[in-house]
């Protein structure tokens, strides 16, 4: 427990932060390209995969962010992480601002298509707004990190 001394309370945040999205990543890839294989990636079972994917990550955030929160102290926040979180932000907002409008071109222009690339449905969409959500996250908690560790 000493090595995490040398980590603000903010730090440890953002390393929980990447955990989860690794660990999500980690459950959540592995149960899906099976389906992708099989062909039943409009089936029903992508909703469950994705249910637990959304419960697994209540569970992790509730105890560790939790134990992070109580076990460190809080620190006031300078000018400095509000910059930093704010680049972040912005490296999060692009990337899902992106993938959105590739997303919703995809669903516009298929029915034009003469070749149907892929059926949309409801529990598609949700599978590829989650791993949206992951990549923003990804990329926002990579961003601070970048930005404390250079600066150090």
């Amino acid at each position: 427990m000493k090595f995490l001394n040398n980590y603000s309370n903010r730090e440890l945040n953002i390393w929980a932060e990447l955990i989860l999205d690794i660990l999500v990543s980690f459950y959540f890839f592995p149960k899906i390209f099976p389906l992708i294989i099989d062909g039943q990636l409009y089936s029903e079972a992508l909703v469950g995969i994705i249910a637990n994917t959304i419960i697994i990550a209540i569970i992790y955030s509730i105890f560790v962010f939790g134990a992070i929160n109580t076990l460190t102290k809080r620190e006031e926040k300078d000018e400095r992480d509000y910059i930093y979180e704010l680049k972040s932000y912005r490296i999060s907002n692009i990337i899902s601002q992106v993938s959105i409008y590739l997303l919703i071109s995809l669903i516009v222009f298929n029915p034009i298509n003469q070749v149907r690339l892929n059926e949309f449905t409801a529990p598609m969409i949700a599978m590829i707004l989650l791993i949206i959500t992951l990549l923003s996250s990804t990329g926002k908690s990579l961003t601070q990190l970048f930005n404390y560790r250079k600066n150090i």
